[in-house]
């Protein structure tokens, strides 16, 4: 007789069917030249990128106008059935509509606590425009 665990791990072929690809961006550490001890994050504009896949869950958006300037402010959750997946809080995924997300928190890798099993990675993203 087999145990539940023995079943996820012979018969669980567990992927999202439709995702969109995404471009992680990482800014690279450069060299404190007051410090040459401490590395500190470069700019946008150096980045290492990988191409990654995975579901895009719009949470919320809103807007705030003044006489000086109109932000809009939105959360998304970004999921991906490939748990192992490198992103990391301060990151960045460039989804192909143009949009740039900022990967805020610790993206979670939830563990069922019976038979171990690690379907996805669920990363919080937060867009500010304006």
């Amino acid at each position: 007789m087999s145990t539940a665990a023995d079943y996820v791990k012979q018969n669980s072929t567990f992927s999202l069917r439709y995702t969109g690809q995404f471009t992680r961006q990482r800014r690279k550490q450069v060299v404190d030249p007051y410090d040459p001890d401490t590395a500190t994050l470069g700019d946008w504009t150096d980045t290492d990128d990988i191409q990654v896949n995975g579901a895009l869950a719009s949470l919320t958006s809103t807007e705030q106008d003044d006489a000086v300037r109109s932000e809009v402010l939105s959360t998304a959750q970004f999921v991906s059935d490939n748990p192992n997946l490198d992103v990391r809080r301060g990151d960045r995924l460039l989804a192909s509509d143009g949009r740039k997300w900022n990967v805020v928190g610790y993206p979670t890798h939830d563990v069922n606590a019976f038979t171990g099993w690690q379907p996805t990675i669920v990363c919080n993203l937060e867009e500010v425009t304006g």
